[in-house]
């Protein structure tokens, strides 16, 4: 093939194989001679008359494989369109479709097919004589499917070639249509026929692979054309209500379903096709899933052109239903946490001044990130912090239910902190130290007391449920249960607390023990004239971790006890509620009942809704305690039974004000919002109601009514939608009142404390269990009530009550502003087995309009899913390919944000090695980033995944997304900082950076650095177009921020990780380095000026990336160009050429550095004076530091590339021999030399600088002459050549060589010039 590649070989080729072509040749060389004609015809179309002739003669041979031969070459010169005068051919083409061998009449048909293609024939001719010819209807499908296999292979390839047929001129003037194509008679044939086709493969007997390669080339022909073509009628399909009634389908409809359902489940034939084991069979099913994915893009970009934002339904698209889980999944003001107090605050008013609230306050300090945070300080130095703490927790012990809860929460919050910095430990050591930590906080005991053990407690509560460690949680149970026995609490509320809290880590896996551990919780609850706060809270966390770990829906055993424990759980609640009012009331008893079953009674709900209670004197703080627990229980609740939430809210929102219902209003309206019990008109009215009443209770001076309300208020403002500036600020100013007010209780000032935190995100103990902040909070608001507490805290004239409530408050706030953080850096810790046994219900997510393919593809991709998390299914390699298929189908629709949950999901769920299904999903993900959103659509969720994606470390992105995804997201930077806050641009940049310097390090792959520099040009390039019509994509800030990172820590990076001593980018650099140079040619000059990076000290690791910057960097006006270049030059020039290496790495690094560095910086165009000054100024080092320095090969490669950019010839130099200025150098000099050359084994560059040195005396003879410095050379040259002759007595045997060539090449230099013989 090499030979008859060529013209010339191929005329010689003819000469001797052309007699290999006629009868009585062997059938095997003379078909295989015939196969190679249509490349000879090719390459020399000269040869076409004898070679067609040739095909002519063999199409009629005897013998079938001759005829194969021929036929399949004459389809082939058709393929390339090297056809003349068809008329004749077509006769040959026509005769051979009823050929008696299959394999003739295929090649026959793609001839035709090609013919078509190239415009020699005319589809619907060629559709009219196959029929003749092939004796068939092609609207017959049943009989075209009986056709052989090979035959019917090439007809379906022939169908995909017809075109619209334009009107004729003169009937359109007469009609007085439009210009518009249509489509013909025949071409609507070949669409239906390749439709019913595909139907009717399932029911015609043919061997498998038959089967896959008609599916193939139908879906390969059906993608040629367009969705006129198909039969699609825009107005049509637009008025179809989706709904498929056989009876009244008009045929464009029918025509749509069918290219539906061959589109979204064709991909079930390709899978079945991906099981074989022969390769031609799998590389088929490939093939077949490529065409799929370019027919669902082309239907879904139709329904996208027609239905435009009406191709997606409901309001999920905007207001998508979200659980309790999801709780502030959106952006938080930056602006509004930054007011709240940091963590070293909040440990200095505790070191001040340690007090119980002072210890409070420090344990929600412990989450705070920093230099000081629990990520870098070792677990012991943590449990010591905390044990400090504990010492004093009993200074002043809490009362109030309210606080009591915010004290609880602070001790289970210190231990989350604890076992995040126990998980990041190794796993051989992580249970001894599991292990050392409970032996620590036991020990604590004997000055703690039972406090001690609510930290254990809520240690237990923190882990995981790692097998591994339930013997440890054992233990600490049967300690707390033992306690009693051992008078190891001093009250009972404790250990109940303690036992509730164990009991909740045992309900995540529904363990069995619970049950007992209720009954000894409702066993204390028999005497009512205590608090039980323990019993209360507890019950409160059981409720909640029941709920966490899976939908409470279905038969599962499982399910089913979760179920059943959180309605007894919900009963003993409205049981000891209803004890704790005034009357028993039948209403709380009939919904007791309705709880324990699980059901709501038809008016049920009436009877709670006009409800009357009051609550029995003495019973306020046992009461609150009920009411603060049930505020954890809605969202169970609401997975049990909506209509019983509702029931159980709207009792509790009758109690009378000041009773603590202010506790429940936060979680009641939410959960109802979410379940859609409530409105926002409901909210609303609470709000104003809450209004009312708070500004009444001022007035009246009722301090518990305004505590109450007050709370109510400031929790209820961020559920609402609606502007609630009015009502925020009433809340701000009423907290500022009544802590300033001396008129005001020390109750109602505590409580207002807590408000304060409402306002500002969820309070520990009272409306979650863990404190995070507002997504909405205004930074106003933060600074206020940050501002009040601190003043009430530092206040001495205050009650100490005050004060503490005060400095609790500031605890909780630093807590909500690391939480926050901690959020941000991980949120793609994604909950494996919370999803996995829940899934990804897309169409709360997202609902596609009725009959659409996007409602297909959209079902298709949520059944898939439900597969992949079940972890045992079959077949994952089709389900993989189908998952691939399906997500780079909707690559080219904008979907709305809410959808980077279902892409979310598919990373979590597939495995690393599962490459096809990352890829298609993070190219998906970045898609979305392109700027075509729809009007109503929100895209920050795929914004918000990127940039989390963009944070997250190396090896923990890689795990999800794959190693080959990367490249995929650093390229997208452009579309990726074009929706980001200013604010954030800058970090997001650097992390993306980072990662893909880790690529090259640790998985020695280039892809994403280079990715990350086109993605930069293409920003920068953007900026500088100066388009006055177009819109300006990046802010002037962020624009900033890029130049001066790109001079900057992206420079020092390259230098590092892209230089010639790193093997992986020897032969890669030269795409890394050009795109990171157009980028510096971009920058503003007084950007540049500006950098210190590129002004720092020149040295080995960063010589090679300042000397290709060097062209840039010397276009810079001033005089400080030359010097920079001339700096570069002398570093080079002043390097000690390395002795002996013994095959040392290091030794070899430095030379190759050095040597490529002297390839960049050569070529660097320079003046002639410029150059004149550079000669002397190696020469004048070289007088200084001899020749054992790489001087000379410095010198010797600026006069090659100088010499060649001038093109000095015998002309100019007429009196100098031609073969003693064209030695080997000046044939390998390029102006990309550095690149081409960094890959080469360090002694063949060394070879390439000896030629240029060889070369070096002739030219720089001839150079010094024109540049009028011969004599300052000459002289030069022998002083340098004379030092280095009294240096060969001491010069060791392995530097000898080159020591030797250096003082030949000096000697030479000066006979050139001077004629004087040195030696």
């Amino acid at each position: 093939e090499s030979i008859i590649s060529d013209p010339h070989g191929a005329h010689l080729v003819w000469k001797y194989v052309s007699s290999l072509t006629n009868d009585g040749v062997p059938t095997a060389v003379r078909s295989s001679v015939i196969r190679i004609l249509a490349k000879m015809c090719g390459s020399n179309k000269k040869l076409f008359r004898r070679i067609r002739d040739v095909i002519g003669r063999s199409m009629v041979s005897r013998d079938p494989f001759i005829r194969i031969a021929a036929t399949a070459t004459l389809a082939d010169l058709a393929k390339f369109d090297l056809l003349r005068d068809v008329e004749e051919i077509i006769g040959w083409v026509q005769s051979r479709l009823q050929d008696e061998e299959p394999a003739v009449a295929h090649f026959a048909l793609v001839a035709l097919k090609y013919l078509v293609v190239n415009e020699e024939l005319e589809f619907d001719l060629v559709i009219r004589v196959l029929e003749k010819r092939l004796g068939v209807d092609l609207c017959d499908t049943p009989t075209i499917m009986k056709l052989d296999s090979l035959i019917l292979e090439g007809l379906l390839m022939l169908l995909g070639t017809g075109r619209l047929e334009e009107i004729d001129g003169e009937s359109e003037s007469e009609e007085g249509t439009d210009n518009v194509p249509i489509v013909s008679p025949e071409l609507s044939k070949a669409v239906s026929l390749l439709l019913d086709c595909h139907h009717y493969l399932q029911n015609v007997d043919k061997d498998i692979y038959s089967n896959a390669v008609i599916r193939r080339r139908i879906y390969a022909s059906l993608t040629e054309y367009t969705p006129q073509i198909l039969g699609l009628d825009p107005d049509i399909v637009r008025d179809w209500d989706g709904f498929n009634n056989s009876e009244y389908t008009l045929p464009e409809i029918t025509s749509f379903l069918a290219l539906k359902s061959n589109s979204v489940h064709g991909l079930d034939s390709a899978a079945q096709f991906l099981k074989s084991h022969d390769v031609g069979m799998y590389n088929n099913a490939k093939d077949v899933a490529k065409d799929i994915l370019l027919l669902c893009r082309k239907l879904l970009l139709f329904e996208d052109e027609v239905h435009g934002s009406f191709l997606f339904r409901g309001l999920s698209i905007r207001n998508p239903k979200v659980g309790p889980s999801l709780t502030n999944e959106g952006r938080v003001s930056k602006a509004g946490i930054s007011q709240l107090p940091d963590a070293v605050d909040v440990k200095n008013m505790f070191e001040e001044d340690p007090r119980s609230a002072s210890a409070i306050a420090f344990l929600y300090a412990m989450g705070s990130t920093g230099s000081n945070s629990s990520t870098s300080q070792p677990t012991s130095e943590l449990v010591l912090q905390i044990s400090e703490c504990f010492y004093d927790l009993l200074n002043e012990p809490l009362v109030d239910p309210a606080f009591q809860a915010v004290q609880t929460c602070s001790m289970m919050y210190s231990m989350d902190v604890v076992w995040a910095s126990m998980e990041q430990a190794e796993e051989s050591t992580k249970h001894t130290l599991f292990n050392q930590v409970v032996s620590d906080v036991e020990g604590w005991a004997s000055n703690s007391g039972e406090y001690a053990y609510v930290a254990l407690a809520a240690l237990a509560l923190a882990v995981d449920d790692d097998p591994q460690l339930w013997s440890f949680i054992t233990k600490i149970q049967n300690t707390i249960l033992g306690g009693s026995d051992n008078y190891l609490f001093a009250s009972e509320d404790a250990m109940v607390l303690c036992v509730g809290m164990v009991a909740a880590k045992l309900s995540r896996t529904a363990d069995a023990r619970v049950s007992d551990l209720i009954d000894f919780i409702q066993l204390s609850l028999s005497d009512n004239s205590k608090a039980c706060f323990g019993a209360f809270f507890g019950m409160g966390l059981m409720v909640k971790n029941l709920a966490s770990r899976s939908e409470l829906s279905g038969s599962n055993p499982s399910k089913v006890w979760r179920r059943r424990t959180i309605q007894r759980l919900l009963g003993i609640f409205m049981t000891e509620f209803d004890a704790c009012l005034s009357e028993s009331n039948s209403t709380v008893r009939e919904l007791v009942d309705c709880l324990k079953m699980g059901e709501s009674s038809d008016d049920l709900l009436c009877m709670c809704e006009e409800i009357d209670l009051s609550i029995l004197v003495g019973v306020d703080q046992k009461f609150k305690s009920i009411l603060i627990g049930l505020a954890h229980t809605f969202f169970a609740l609401s997975a049990i039974n909506v209509k019983l939430m509702k029931c159980v809210a709207c009792t509790l929102i009758k109690l009378p004000w000041g009773s603590g219902k202010g506790f429940i209003m936060h979680n009641a309206y939410k959960a109802c919002l979410d379940a859609e019990m409530f409105q926002q008109e409901d909210l609303s009215n609470a709000i104003l109601d809450c209004t009312d009443v708070l500004r009444k209770a001022i007035a009246d001076g009722s301090d518990m009514i305004c505590s109450d309300a007050l709370f109510a208020l400031a929790s209820l403002c961020s559920l609402s939608t609606a502007n609630v500036q009015t009502e925020t600020s009433l809340v701000v100013e009423t907290i500022q009142k009544v802590l300033s007010d001396v008129s005001f209780g020390n109750d109602c000032k505590s409580i207002s404390a807590l408000a304060g935190c409402a306002i500002v995100g969820q309070v520990p103990g009272l409306t979650s269990f863990t404190p995070l902040a507002h997504q909405l909070v205004k930074k106003e608001v933060s600074l206020s009530v940050v501002k009040v507490l601190n003043e009430t805290a530092s206040n001495d004239s205050e009650e100490l009550k005050c004060r503490d409530s005060a400095t609790i408050g500031l605890g909780v706030l630093c807590a909500m502003k690391s939480s926050i953080r901690r959020v941000r850096k991980n949120r793609l810790v994604f909950e494996k087995t919370k999803q996995i046994d829940r899934g990804v219900d897309i169409e709360a997510i997202i609902q596609a309009r009725d009959g659409s393919v996007l409602e297909s593809i959209l079902h298709e991709i949520q059944a898939l899913l439900r597969m992949k998390s079940q972890h045992s299914h079959e077949d994952a390699a089709a389900t993989n390919n189908k998952l691939s298929v399906l997500f780079s189908s909707l690559e080219l629709i904008a979907m709305p944000g809410s959808f980077s949950r279902v892409i979310e999901m598919a990373l979590s769920t597939t495995s690393r090695n599962d490459a096809e299904v990352k890829t298609s999903s993070v190219s998906l993900l970045i898609s979305q980033l392109k700027s075509r959103r729809r009007i109503g659509f929100d895209g920050r969720g795929f914004v918000d995944l990127s940039t989390r994606l963009a944070k997250m470390p190396y090896q923990e992105l890689t795990d999800l997304i794959g190693i080959g995804s990367l490249p995929i997201i650093t390229k997208a930077i452009p579309d990726l900082l074009n929706q980001l806050p200013t604010s954030v641009c800058e970090g997001v940049l650097k992390n993306l950076w980072t990662l893909s310097q880790d690529e090259i390090i640790r998985n020695s792959s280039i892809s994403s650095t280079e990715a990350f520099l086109l993605g930069l040009k293409k920003i920068m390039l953007d900026a500088v177009k100066n388009d006055p019509g177009s819109k300006q994509t990046i802010s002037p800030a962020v624009l900033r921020a890029l130049q001066k990172a790109t001079i900057g820590y992206i420079f020092s990076d390259l230098c590092k990780n892209a230089s010639p001593s790193n093997p992986v980018c020897m032969l890669n650099s030269e795409n890394i380095w050009s795109s990171y140079i157009r980028c510096l040619e971009i920058i503003p000059v007084a950007v540049i000026s500006e950098s210190d990076v590129l002004k720092s000290e020149i040295n080995l690791g960063n010589i090679y990336g300042i000397a290709l910057c060097a062209r840039v960097l010397s276009s810079m006006s001033g005089s400080s160009a030359s010097n920079r270049t001339r700096k570069i030059e002398t570093f080079i020039a002043c390097q000690n050429y390395p002795g002996n290496s013994n095959n040392d790495i290091r030794v070899i690094d430095q030379i190759r550095a050095v040597l490529v560095a002297s390839l960049a910086i050569a070529p660097q165009p320079q003046s002639e004076t410029e150059m004149k000054e550079s000669v002397m100024n190696i020469f004048e080092i070289m007088l200084v530091q001899g020749v054992k320095t790489f001087g000379l090969e410095l010198l010797a490669i600026k006069v090659a590339f100088w010499w060649e950019s001038l093109h000095v010839n015998e002309q100019s130099s007429i009196n100098v021999p031609v073969q003693r200025v064209t030695k080997l150098s000046s044939f390998l000099i390029a102006k990309n030399i550095c690149f081409q050359f960094q890959s080469l084994p360090c002694d063949v560059l060394i070879q390439f600088y000896d030629a240029c040195i060889a070369d070096l005396p002739f030219k720089l003879a001839l150079l010094c002459g024109r540049w009028r410095i011969s004599d300052d050379v000459s002289n030069r040259a022998k002083r340098i050549c004379n030092d280095g002759i009294r240096l060969r007595a001491t010069t060791p045997k392995s530097e000898a060589r080159r020591l030797e060539n250096s003082l030949t090449c000096l000697r030479d230099i000066v006979q050139f010039i001077t004629g004087e013989m040195l030696f």
